[in-house]
C-alpha cells in the first residue's frame, strides 16, 4: 500500500523481450499488483515477465487497447490507482 492507496500496474506487451525486464525491474516496491497483458508474443516476453512474478494475462484480439482492457479485468476491486 502506498500512502494508504493500493496501486496496480498494467503493462500491455507484444514481443518486448528486449525491454520488459528493464521496465519490470524499475517498478517500485509499493506496487501491489503487477499485470502483464500479452497480445500474442512469440519471443521470451512472457517468460521474462514470469520471472518477475507478474500476473500474466493473454489477449488474442490484436491491439494495444484490447490488451489493456484484458489486463484491467485482472485488477483487484480494492485498487485505488491503476497505472
Amino acid at each position: 500500500m502506498y500512502r494508504n492507496h493500493r496501486v496496480a500496474v498494467v503493462i500491455p506487451v507484444l514481443n518486448e523481450e528486449e525491454s520488459i525486464g528493464k521496465v519490470l525491474d524499475d517498478i517500485p516496491g509499493y506496487v501491489d499488483q503487477l499485470i502483464v497483458a500479452d497480445n500474442g508474443s512469440d519471443d521470451q516476453t512472457v517468460a521474462i515477465a514470469n520471472s518477475f512474478s507478474a500476473i500474466i494475462v493473454t489477449e488474442s484480439v490484436k491491439g494495444y487497447g484490447a490488451a489493456c482492457l484484458k489486463g484491467l479485468e485482472k485488477v483487484k476491486k480494492e485498487t485505488d490507482i491503476i497505472v
